[in-house]
């Protein structure tokens, strides 16, 4: 038998995928918001970035970073359902109820959040992989995109968790949000390569944990010849950076986001 605490977690995931199930145009426009993103800047991009992009497609270039802008800005998002149960007195009412631990309050949350933006992410391949764009890096390669995007979204929800309660209001934090969501994603490789960025800002989109996800994951999509040594960023202060660096730096945000949101769920759950 599950102990209690999985009990707990289980029930209220339940209840999270329940609320998705009632509101469908949620659901909806969370899994088509990606594929409009990424054919707008298809349409708008692929001529000006073919001869930049040395021949290859920008549609083979740009999926990848459309894969981690889905990932990234579902778990920015992650902790705003939260702060609507505590506007409604939901929350309150779940905190006072007999939890063996209130952890599972957002143990619960980070379940249903990781889980729709795996569903998101898979509704884009489908889309792009009907659209001739294949995928390269073979079974190890889908794994190792597979631990990026998973990096992704457990850092990023991390912190969303910590601010949902860091906030009164669920639009100081979705103003917060706003604020940080297009400067993380245009200062990183999403939609342009590193090398043909400026010196200064090539190196520091390097810290962006965006970019960090990004590079990886295009390139075990793009190559089938691909290597965890393989150089993704050669021309920065660093010199030569591969996908062990980005990976240890994906590891280090986590770290450090995990520590942060668990010090301040300890203090705001207690």
């Amino acid at each position: 038998m599950s102990s209690p605490f999985w009990q707990e977690t289980r029930v209220q995931t339940w209840r999270w995928f329940i609320h998705s199930k009632r509101r469908p145009i949620v659901v909806i426009s969370g899994l088509m918001q990606p594929i409009i993103w990424m054919t707008l800047f298809v349409l708008v991009l692929k001529d000006s970035m073919s001869e930049v992009l040395g021949g290859v497609d920008y549609l083979d270039f740009v999926t990848p970073g459309a894969l981690l802008f889905t990932a990234f800005n579902a778990s920015l998002n992650a902790g705003v359902p939260i702060l609507f149960d505590r506007e409604l007195g939901f929350l309150d009412r779940i905190r006072a109820a007999p939890l063996h631990d209130r952890f599972s309050i957002v143990l619960a949350s980070a379940i249903h959040i990781s889980v729709m933006t795996f569903l998101q992410c898979l509704v884009i391949v489908a889309a792009t992989s009907a659209l001739g764009v294949g995928f390269a890096g073979g079974l190890m390669g889908a794994l190792v995109g597979l631990i990026a995007l998973l990096l992704v979204i457990l850092g990023f929800t991390s912190l969303s968790l910590g601010l949902a309660f860091q906030f009164k209001r669920h639009f100081e934090m979705l103003a917060v949000i706003m604020i940080v969501t297009l400067p993380m994603i245009f200062l990183s490789s999403a939609f342009a390569p590193l090398e043909r960025l400026p010196d200064f800002l090539r190196n520091l989109v390097l810290f962006n944990p965006v970019t960090m996800a990004i590079e990886p994951l295009r390139m075990v999509y793009t190559q089938s010849d691909w290597t965890m040594a393989t150089p993704l960023a050669k021309e920065t202060v660093f010199g030569a950076v591969t996908a062990w660096h980005f990976f240890a730096g994906l590891i280090g945000f986590n770290v450090v986001a995990g520590l942060w949101s668990r010090k301040v769920l300890a203090k705001k759950l207690a």
